[in-house]
């Protein structure tokens, strides 16, 4: 049945009242709710997310890594950032990833731990060579950041189109989709409640009572004493003074095919290329970077550019000669910033209003310690 148009009765009317009310139901959402109940178990707690039951922004709608940083790309943040910024960031990506696996089980999040390469082409040697030279500084870094052992390593190419390559200790894959059905069990567990298909307003709607907000739906009225904005690509439609563009990703999932190669996940072209074994599939990703302007949109929808883009570098560069179906395509959309900034908003507003968004591509690694600090910033 298709959606219906709200009638005056269920615009007009009260919903119950909520200690905390998060507008964002994706990764940074729930981890944040499920670590304020963890500090706060009998108070009430609700989600809210204009997204039918089962899809969340980019937190289902991803290739599926977790990840912490590539050399290529710490090797970009340290001439635009200094060092301690860049070994605080990485410490919030590799706790957050450690926090997935101390909450659940392996497979419960079909969790695959397994080195992560970084790979070049024959064109992109210099920035190979370049990266050789700095792994003392980027292992440096990486042990400053918490990250045990020697992270960054040379390691073999995997074929003559991709000739070099650097290993990543720690990286993973895992499975969005359940690692997301994980954590809505953990939260509905917890007492907390999820609504689905609610839109809601930007803030110069929403009513400041003596106790808190009024935030008015085309499902009723929502009152809740702290409010946390969490819908990261779509945090700017509720506070549009925030600086953030949303940055599509799309994706290609091979049909098996017998005796696939690749086992991990790999980074190319600057990370803006990244693919991975699926079982016996190859899942592909990225190009944004070649078709940056039309990227930039909320839109959930795959277009022929970028997913030809992919198809040639799968046919061409990864598995040249041979033949492959694709099984499925997708699309999930990632929030920056318009200067190039990776800092997370995670901030006390000062009105009993939070935002926890801007997560720069990095959900999975990021949610779980950002969703634990922004939950220390609410008050009971």
């Amino acid at each position: 049945m298709p959606l219906l148009s709200p009638s005056h009765w269920e615009q007009q009317r009260p919903l119950a009242h909520y200690d905390l009310l998060v507008l964002g139901a994706g990764f940074v959402g729930l981890w944040t709710a499920l670590h304020w109940l963890k500090r706060h178990p009998t108070h009430r707690v609700a989600l809210v997310d204009p997204l039918p039951a089962g899809q969340a922004g980019a937190s289902t709608r991803n290739a599926g890594f977790a990840c912490f940083g590539s050399p290529t790309e710490l090797l970009d943040d340290l001439r635009h950032e200094p060092e301690e910024t860049i070994v605080a960031r990485l410490h919030d990506r590799y706790a957050g990833l450690r926090q997935w696996r101390e909450t659940f089980l392996p497979e419960e999040l079909d969790w695959h731990e397994a080195p992560g390469h970084e790979v070049f082409t024959p064109s992109q040697t210099g920035s190979y060579h370049e990266a050789v030279d700095s792994l003392d500084q980027l292992n440096a870094l990486a042990q400053r950041a918490g990250i045990p052992g020697v992270t960054y390593h040379v390691a073999k190419g995997i074929s003559s189109a991709l000739p070099h390559a650097l290993s990543i200790a720690h990286e993973a894959g895992l499975h969005p989709g359940k690692a997301y059905a994980c954590l809505t069990q953990a939260l509905t567990q917890a007492g907390a409640h999820l609504h689905r298909g609610v839109a809601l307003p930007p803030k110069t709607t929403w009513t400041k009572q003596a106790k808190g907000w009024q935030i008015p739906s085309s499902s009723g009225t929502w009152t809740a004493d702290h409010v946390v904005v969490a819908s990261n690509a779509w945090a700017k439609e509720c506070l549009p003074e925030l600086d953030i563009v949303p940055g599509r990703g799309q994706v290609l999932l091979t049909a098996p095919i017998p005796n696939l190669s690749f086992q991990g996940t790999y980074h190319a072209d600057a990370g803006y290329l990244y693919f991975r074994n699926v079982g016996d599939r190859l899942l592909l990703g990225g190009g944004r970077n070649q078709f940056r302007a039309e990227e930039e949109t909320h839109s959930g929808n795959i277009t022929s550019s970028v997913q030809d883009y992919l198809e040639d570098y799968l046919r061409e560069i990864l598995l040249p000669g041979l033949t492959v179906s694709i099984e499925a395509r997708w699309a999930g959309t990632m929030a920056f910033s318009s200067d190039g900034s990776k800092q997370a908003y995670v901030m006390n507003l000062g009105d009993q209003t939070y935002v926890a968004a801007r997560m720069g591509g990095m959900g999975v690694a990021l949610s779980p310690e950002l969703g634990a600090r922004m939950a220390a910033m609410i008050p009971s």
